[in-house]
């Protein structure tokens, strides 16, 4: 954005900008959520169908598996990212915690601590010493510096485990229609091919989306992922193909 001309250079612009930096990256970073939830869905959705449509399955039942997988791995996948972003916030708030109960308790030890931290980033001592020093006239910004620089987490931010879960969810079930859609269509020879070159522009798309917020190539990025999720119906295809064979 600064090579395109968008970052501000001075005044009230660019304070707006720099107090909005963490939160404008924190939304970003939502991305995460969307392309999980969506490569997911797409991947395993079609790698599931086209295992029942290579062994010959009626297109109901190929149907009917699609949507108890959608619903299932959806719910699943949900509760899972709920439960990680939960045990990820709990940890984070005892870590902060701690450091608080230190910082009142050894307030000297933790001035040394942040010293210390400094020099090792490449700091002379005498520097560091009264950054420290300064910083410890301020318990806030203390604190802040101390959390961020020794344990590596941003201070009073966490994840949103609900809206994580249900980002996940949603885009999960989103994504699980394009692989499905074909087979409430067409007879199964027709839907598989139809699923299989619609899921392969989605993904295509997904690594293009990708790529438009973290700005990198989006070609490049659509291509990888759809790399990626070729391998899904490769393998639904070979259980396809193997299974009925071997029972």
């Amino acid at each position: 954005m600064r090579a395109r001309g968008f970052h501000p250079r001075e005044g009230e612009n660019l304070r707006r900008w720099v107090l909005d930096s963490r939160p404008r990256i924190e939304r970003a970073s939502r991305i995460r959520e969307l392309v999980l939830g969506a490569q997911d869905g797409l991947v395993g959705t079609l790698g599931l169908l086209t295992g029942l449509a290579v062994a010959h399955q009626p297109g109901k039942t190929i149907a009917i598996a699609g949507f108890a997988e959608m619903a299932a791995s959806a719910l699943s996948m949900a509760a899972g990212v709920f439960l990680s972003s939960q045990a990820e916030n709990d940890l984070y708030r005892g870590a902060i915690a701690d450091e608080l109960a230190e910082m009142e308790d050894h307030p000297e030890v933790e001035r040394l601590e942040l010293q210390y931290l400094l020099e090792e980033e490449g700091i002379a001592v005498n520097d560091a010493r009264a950054v420290s020093e300064i910083l410890a006239r301020h318990p806030h910004s203390h604190v802040r510096m101390t959390v961020e620089k020794e344990l590596g987490l941003a201070f009073g931010e966490h994840r949103t485990a609900l809206g994580d879960a249900l980002v996940v969810g949603a885009m999960f079930i989103a994504a699980a229609w394009v692989p499905l859609f074909p087979y409430l269509i067409w007879e199964v020879h027709t839907a598989l091919a139809v699923s299989l070159a619609a899921t392969a522009a989605a993904l295509v798309g997904v690594g293009a989306l990708k790529a438009q917020i973290a700005g990198r190539r989006r070609l490049l990025s659509g291509l990888h992922v759809l790399t990626i999720g070729s391998g899904a119906a490769l393998i639904g295809f070979v259980v396809g193909e193997l299974i009925p064979r071997l029972i």
